[in-house]
């Protein structure tokens, strides 16, 4: 019986955390910990999905869509998940 790939990368992540956490200069938040290892630890198809997404970008400027500008997204954004605007 074979054992599921997610179970091995928690035992692969408990281990680096272990080895992180004997060093006596971290200072990681749980959060910290987590970036850095997915910063070492990159998802296979990550890179892939960038570019797709940016090449899907670039098509829509190339047949004249610009998009949304920063500040119309940032209203709408903040009146959705009602966060006042800033000061």
């Amino acid at each position: 019986m074979s054992v599921p790939s997610s179970a091995v990368e928690l035992r692969e992540f408990h281990q680096f955390l272990g080895a992180r956490l004997s060093d006596d200069g971290v200072t990681w938040s749980p959060e910290e910990a987590l970036d850095e290892w997915r910063r070492l630890h990159p998802e296979p198809d990550a890179a892939t999905d960038d570019l797709a997404a940016v090449q899907e970008a670039l098509n829509d400027m190339a047949r004249g869509d610009r998009g949304m500008l920063f500040e119309e997204f940032d209203r709408d954004f903040r009146r959705r998940h009602q966060i006042p605007p800033p000061s």
